[in-house]
């Protein structure tokens, strides 16, 4: 395994990356989502307009990590599983999502920057992409939990022994 790959696969921290680093773009850009209703609410004026521009850029700038490690996730699924298919629908949704916040964050450019209150068409775009951000995000947690894609580092037999160390209740074996 090449270096970059071993960085994007979260190797060298003892578990995957992608899923430890997501959670800072989706943060960026449902926060954006939640200044655009407050300043379309009538709240924050300007600092409100800014303050969600710069989330959307910052989680924007924040995938040029994340998309990569997924990308190195989702080329260690085996074509034939299923997984593989959940993952590339959320790939898929993941780049519309990127796409419409660039959309959203082209809108804020110039003038709008300055302006008191979101233009409107770019806090609908901000609300669109936060809902397929979401349906996204249901795919990829398909696929830890039902799938096991990004958990499976050590063998069942040692997962088995963490898990009755720390007391859990764990079913019978196969």
């Amino acid at each position: 395994m090449n270096a970059i790959k071993y960085v994007l696969l979260g190797k060298w921290l003892g578990h995957p990356l992608h899923p430890a680093i997501v959670h800072v773009p989706i943060a960026l850009w449902v926060g954006a989502c939640i200044f655009d209703i407050m300043n379309l609410g009538g709240l924050g004026g300007n600092s409100l307009v800014r303050t969600s521009f710069w989330s959307i850029l910052l989680g924007l700038v924040a995938t040029l990590v994340v998309v990569p490690a997924g990308f190195a996730e989702w080329s260690e699924i085996k074509r034939e599983k299923p997984a593989w298919k959940l993952a590339l629908w959320h790939m898929i949704l993941n780049v519309i999502t990127m796409l419409i916040f660039v959309a959203s964050l082209a809108l804020r450019w110039g003038d709008a920057y300055d302006m008191n209150k979101v233009p409107m068409g770019a806090a609908v775009l901000c609300f669109v992409a936060t809902a397929v951000l979401g349906v996204s995000g249901y795919l990829g947690g398909r696929m830890v939990y039902e799938h096991g894609i990004g958990i499976g580092r050590e063998s069942k037999t040692e997962y088995r022994a963490l898990a009755a160390k720390a007391g859990a209740n764990l079913p019978a074996k196969d």
